[in-house]
């Protein structure tokens, strides 16, 4: 789980910390510079490809990224234990 990501997860759009090697926080990156910095439309643009940038000299996917910075939603990291496999029944309950 990205520290990032977790300490986000009450107020995303006003965090401002975002972990270099995440992919979550690299998408909320740009989603942070796009929606929340009041810049030129230039410089805007600059700082996106920016980041881009620096996220793919870390190895991360350039497509994936994109894709997640579009979303409507904030990119956070789901916790793991949230997180459960489709192939997975939901637990049953027990008792009344």
């Amino acid at each position: 789980m990205c520290h990032c990501c977790n300490d986000a997860r009450p107020d995303p759009a006003s965090y401002r910390f975002f972990s270099e090697g995440c992919l979550h926080c690299a998408a909320r990156r740009i989603q942070f510079i796009q929606r929340t910095l009041r810049l030129a439309p230039s410089v805007t643009r600059d700082r996106c490809r920016a980041a881009l940038a620096q996220a793919m000299a870390l190895g991360l996917p350039e497509q994936e990224i994109r894709r997640m910075a579009k979303k409507s939603e904030w990119q956070l990291q789901q916790p793991a234990q949230d997180a459960q496999p489709a192939s997975l029944p939901a637990p049953r309950k027990r008792g009344r």
